[in-house]
């Protein structure tokens, strides 16, 4: 799987891709579909302007972790879950804590 950014963060998110695969059973094709889905939208600033967060980044990503951005990854698109950032906080501490 690649995506439109280096080669660090492509490694960075097969780490995710396999974490989505065995913590959260998606398989291989439902995990690079939600990866490109979340990186295409949460790089994007008016998307990121609508939920009222900053733009991701490498430097975002890489500080949250394959871990952190997996429960992410599911959370904002696998559960669909409600977008506010104090919300996911919420879920991960309550699921993940």
């Amino acid at each position: 799987m690649n995506l439109p950014t280096d080669e660090d963060t492509n490694i960075f998110f097969n780490t995710v891709l396999s974490l989505l695969q065995k913590e959260c059973n998606y398989s291989y094709e439902e995990s690079c579909s939600l990866i490109q889905e979340y990186y295409i939208n949460f790089t994007n600033s008016e998307y990121c302007q609508k939920l009222g967060i900053p733009v991701q980044d490498d430097d975002f990503f890489f500080h949250e972790g394959a871990g952190g951005m997996a429960l992410r990854i599911h959370y904002y698109l696998g559960l669909k879950a409600n977008p506010e950032p104090e919300q996911f906080i919420e879920w991960r501490s309550n699921t993940h804590g």
